[in-house]
């Protein structure tokens, strides 16, 4: 038995279990590691690594787009003892540089030129001679001359690995920052491992399984990654989404699981009308973010059969508070599609209350805060003491968001509480409001904004994109939703767009929305 449950050990022992089975092939390059090919690299970039200085505890930030350089480093980092800060590429320059004060990375391996100025900067205002800034080639970015290029070591060095300690921090992941200043979310290897545990008692994969995937590694597909790589599962990898190319993969290597955001799965069901596809090898879809609509669902159901998994979670919780099977999805399609609007049930090894204000639970189907307490759950927010304490009572996380449970145990998020519209003095959530505009035929997608208004406080806004060849007016999605909702539920103004804006993690970018259309209410009557 293991004496410390750790990620590192997890994932060092699924690595060496699988020899010459393959690890991971990039796309559309087809360039394939198989499992030893895989830690053999992994131990030469640890190696690397601890020539550089680091260690257990050291922080070491990535900002590389899918590749195979950004799995090698990543489980170099764990395999280090080291502390993985991960980047996104879609970050902002403001976000990556508060991030990389804050967390003060001794190193930084990079492979980007958006952002080769703010990293200088940092370089710069540190004045540290023990600071290594690390660009990568073949990434076609140009580098400062105060940037080390990256060469593979010829040999690795005797690894004299520290084992890391369960309450080691093991990733330090920031909040997209789209609302005030990035958080820095601090898991344990203890933390990440349960997490890994949890997902593979409830998810079986195994060395059959074919898994593509193609959002940002660094983000929701990363947990997805690594826990395949616990399992002998062969991982694909896709520089960036494209719906096209990702149906083509799907026959051509035969893929059997991936991860999306709901947009995603929308473009896709809309470009398989438009190209001859098969998807027959497919056996999970993972998806999260948001619930799909019912009538998405149905075109889902009829493309790919009945294969949806979702998943509700969020950075400070790893992903584990609750999910919707797939016999759940199919049973309430056939005969409780209200469930379809859940995010399922606690995973097994979360718990999860509702409270009012006063922290007492609620009753069924009663709307209280969404509160959990799992053995994956954060450890804190880094530096911030005042929010850890505001976030983390009593051993529950406060998540921010507002749901309700049903007689069944499945649960629902109505809103999140800083989404929360109060128009005239009326609480309007704003994913009710979604789902009554979803609902119209004309639209593919919505978004419910609360900006601010002279009389109301705030008032009820609708962004719209249509579906593929329907126009619509806003009188009509007006008095769609005056037919299905409440009068102060009715949008005040609707605008459209042909596509929305997204965070890093693919979710609708609000805060951008509500900025760009903040003026135009001023005048609405």
């Amino acid at each position: 038995m293991m004496k410390k449950m750790t990620f590192q050990s997890l994932l060092l022992k699924g690595l060496k279990r699988f020899g010459e089975l393959p690890a991971v092939t990039l796309l559309p390059s087809e360039e394939t590691l198989t499992y030893r090919e895989l830690l053999a690299k992994t131990e030469l970039l640890t190696s690397y690594l601890f020539e550089l200085g680091c260690g257990r505890g050291t922080h070491i930030a990535t900002l590389i787009p899918n590749s195979l350089e950004a799995v090698l480093f990543g489980l170099a980092v764990q395999q280090s003892g080291g502390t993985l800060v991960p980047l996104g590429e879609k970050l902002g320059t403001r976000e990556v540089g508060f991030i990389l004060r804050e967390a003060k990375p001794k190193v930084v391996i990079m492979a980007s030129q958006a952002h080769t100025a703010t990293i200088l900067e940092y370089l710069e205002e540190s004045n540290s001679q023990d600071i290594h800034i690390i660009g990568l080639p073949e990434f076609g970015v140009e580098y400062p001359d105060q940037f080390e290029l990256f060469q593979w070591p010829k040999e690795k060095n005797e690894l004299s690995l520290s084992a890391a300690m369960p309450e080691d921090i093991a990733v330090l992941s920031y909040t997209g920052g789209t609302t005030g200043t990035p958080k820095g979310v601090m898991h344990t290897q203890e933390g990440l491992a349960a997490g890994l545990l949890s997902a593979a008692i409830e998810d079986p994969l195994d060395d059959r399984d074919r898994v593509l995937l193609s959002t940002p590694i660094v983000h929701s597909a990363g947990s997805l990654l690594w826990r395949s790589l616990t399992s002998g599962v062969h991982v694909y990898v896709m520089r960036s989404f494209d719906a096209e190319q990702f149906i083509e993969s799907i026959k051509e290597y035969k893929i059997t699981t991936t991860f999306m955001v709901p947009t995603m799965l929308y473009r896709i069901l809309d470009q398989t009308k438009k190209m001859d596809y098969d998807v027959s090898s497919m056996r999970n879809i993972y998806y999260g973010a948001s619930p799909i609509s019912p009538k998405r669902l149905k075109e889902a159901f009829e493309v790919f059969g009945p294969i949806m998994r979702q998943q509700y979670g969020m950075t400070e919780c790893n992903i584990v508070i609750s999910r919707l099977s797939k016999s759940a999805h199919f049973w309430a399609y056939h005969h409780n599609q209200e469930v379809l609007k859940s995010c399922g049930k606690p995973c097994l090894l979360t718990e999860v209350r509702l409270i009012d204000d006063k922290g007492n639970d609620v009753g069924t189907n009663e709307l209280g805060e969404i509160i959990v307490k799992s053995p994956a759950m954060m450890a804190g927010y880094y530096q911030r003491p005042e929010l850890t304490e505001e976030a983390i009572r009593n051993g529950w996380f406060y998540t921010g968001d507002i749901g309700r449970m049903d007689e069944n145990g499945y649960l629902y998020i109505v809103d999140r509480k800083k989404d929360m519209i109060i128009s005239g003095g009326m609480n309007v959530y704003s994913s009710e409001v979604e789902r009554v505009v979803n609902q119209h035929p004309a639209v593919a997608m919505s978004a419910c904004i609360g900006v601010p208004h002279p009389d109301w406080g705030e008032a009820v806004c609708v962004v719209v994109v249509l579906r593929e060849g329907f126009s619509c007016s806003e009188e009509e999605i007006i008095g769609f939703c005056k037919q299905s909702t409440s009068k102060y539920m009715v949008p005040k103004v609707v605008y459209f767009q042909k596509n929305f804006p997204l965070t890093p993690i693919g979710k609708i970018d609000k805060k951008e929305l509500k900025n760009k259309y903040a003026q135009g209410m001023l005048t609405i009557k």
